[in-house]
């Protein structure tokens, strides 16, 4: 069971392949956004997707409310408070978008950690690598006294899947 946070650019493109491609290997896709409205139009499109003669081919792709996000196999964080317009003037976009989705990775690698998720939590939005180290920390301290427990998710637990993007 694959459950997916964000359903923009990013995460749609990895929703729409997973749901053409992920059928011998997920059950389902759930998708969890801010917008209600985004997960109504994700789900109502991938809903009409479907291989001639053999309908139960696909993964189906359902909403999931914010509260079971982490009842899942694998968890892919695409979500990305900012991305600096072309020609914004930003000099440093990688590190514009580390200061506005460290913050939100932090939030969901505590949450995964409180509820003692086990499963793969994959980061897909930039910069990677740096997300990918934030949400360990983020999951393996502890908040009340700023110590380092390592309670949280495992290092092999966390992976990051954006450098494919950057090499092609």
């Amino acid at each position: 069971r694959v459950h997916l946070l964000a359903g923009g650019d990013g995460g749609g493109t990895l929703l729409t392949a997973l749901k053409l491609l992920g059928g011998d290997v997920g059950s389902s896709v759930g998708i969890c956004d801010l917008s209600e409205n985004t997960v109504a139009r994700w789900v109502t499109e991938m809903g009409q997707i479907a291989w001639p003669w053999d309908y139960g081919a696909m993964p189906e792709v359902e909403a999931v409310e914010p509260e079971d996000l982490f009842r899942c196999d694998v968890f892919l964080f695409a979500a990305a408070r900012a991305i600096p317009p072309v020609g914004s003037g930003v000099k440093d976009v990688l590190l514009a978008q580390l200061e506005a989705n460290r913050p939100l990775v932090e939030s969901f690698a505590q949450r995964a950690r409180q509820e003692g998720f086990r499963g793969l939590f994959i980061v897909l939005s930039d910069p990677v690598d740096q997300l990918c180290q934030a949400a360990w920390w983020a999951s393996n301290g502890d908040a009340e006294t700023e110590h380092l427990d390592l309670q949280g998710l495992l290092p092999e637990q966390i992976q990051g899947f954006g450098l494919g993007v950057m090499n092609a």
